[in-house]
């Protein structure tokens, strides 16, 4: 240790130890992570549209266990277990629904899902390496496209648009020219998992719900009064009781 960095190093430990006796320290930290985030959204609203395509690539999809990727180690459930209990919990909230587009499907397991369940379902995915990626089974229900620029409209009449952490992986500049998109499809419901915590390579706009919600207004209000069931199975992400990783539903203003 160098001699010019011990009194910095007592300092931090002297005030660690008053912010405990004054009972503030996890306060602090909470502070801290929150200014943590801030920053780290201002510096992802930087990158390049190049940069961002970079990121989707065939690796990304199968390092984050996406499609037929049954990794032991990850701590979830195989990809299609989780996206068919997301699908069922989706539908027993949302039991009329019958035609469904999947924002940033991946490999479009979600798509698969609801198509198991009787649901017409289509999706999007901004992978540039999309064709490596799909399943053979939904190949011809997947477009590619990105929340800046959904290759589906209006007269696709869908009832509901889902995306499962995607909303978070859009610049914090574009996040109003994605929900204009999202009203674009004229859809009755949205339906939204959203990451506000994890700083990742991926995530561009880590913001609580109720920023979400002022962005949303516009077009789409909150129905607080509807959640997801909680699953039994704590490896089911999602829907493992964690309340910062839960779906939220939205209805058309």
């Amino acid at each position: 240790m160098r001699t010019n960095s011990l009194p910095i190093v007592l300092l931090k430990a002297v005030t660690r130890i008053t912010l405990e006796r004054l009972r503030l320290l996890s306060y602090v930290r909470k502070i801290q992570k929150r200014i943590d985030r801030y920053m780290y959204t201002i510096r992802q609203n930087r990158l390049t549209p190049a940069q961002i395509e970079a990121i989707y690539i065939s690796q990304y999809h199968e390092q984050s266990n996406y499609g037929r990727c049954d990794s032991d180690d990850s701590g979830w459930e195989p990809d299609a277990v989780i996206k068919l209990a997301h699908a069922k919990a989706i539908k027993q909230i949302l039991p009329h629904i019958k035609k469904v587009l999947v924002g940033g499907c991946s490999s479009g397991m979600g798509v698969f899902a609801y198509r198991q369940l009787h649901v017409q379902a289509w999706g999007f995915e901004i992978s540039p390496d999309l064709d490596k990626i799909v399943l053979p089974e939904v190949k011809d229900y997947i477009r590619h496209g990105s929340m800046l620029d959904i290759p589906f409209d209006a007269n696709d009449r869908f009832d509901c648009f889902i995306t499962t952490d995607v909303v978070e992986h859009v610049q914090l500049k574009s996040v109003q020219r994605a929900f204009q998109e999202m009203a674009r499809l004229n859809c009755t419901w949205m339906v939204h998992l959203i990451n506000h915590t994890d700083i990742k390579p991926d995530h561009m706009t880590l913001k609580p719900l109720k920023w979400w919600v002022k962005q949303a207004k516009p077009y789409y209000k909150l129905r607080t009064d509807l959640q997801a069931p909680v699953s039994s199975n704590p490896r089911i992400y999602g829907l493992n009781g964690d309340p910062l990783h839960v779906y939220t539903f939205w209805e058309k203003t």
